[in-house]
């Protein structure tokens, strides 16, 4: 019953943060104050952050640099007891860059919750496609 509970709950998040527009602060109002944030890879987004206003900070600049991208929850796998849950979720990520492009991808988010709030939150997407995307969208800006 708990993981049906947190699936529909993270499920319900993932309408909002996915939507852009700020959606993240749920997300961010679920995070425990010295919450662990990982954007792996080695490019501009790539991130190793400690405590909820830097993981706020991330967010708000993910959404300037792309704006309109829409995440959609396609997957989502809850295991553990209430104070050491996992959950592992699968994304598809849409929308268009400045430059009229399209932009996809996929990420994987592994959370680890702690009584309720997110005390561990890393997230994988293919970095190449990131890495192109932010660069179309650098030099759409400087032209």
């Amino acid at each position: 019953m708990y993981h049906a509970i947190v699936r529909r709950k993270v499920r319900n998040l993932w309408r909002t943060v996915g939507s852009g527009d700020g959606g993240y602060r749920q997300a961010v109002a679920l995070a425990a104050p010295d919450v662990h944030f990982r954007f792996v890879g080695d490019t501009p987004m790539g991130a190793d952050l400690r405590g909820r206003e830097a993981f706020a900070d991330w967010f708000e600049r993910f959404e300037r640099m792309f704006p309109g991208l829409r995440l959609t929850l396609q997957d989502v796998v809850v295991q553990g007891p209430p104070w050491n849950t996992s959950v592992v979720t699968r994304l598809t990520v849409r929308g268009t860059l400045a430059d009229g492009s399209a932009y996809e991808n996929e990420a994987v988010q592994w959370v680890r919750l702690r009584w309720g709030r997110m005390v561990e939150d890393t997230v994988l997407e293919d970095t190449l496609r990131l890495d192109q995307a932010y660069r179309k969208q650098t030099a759409a800006r400087a032209s």
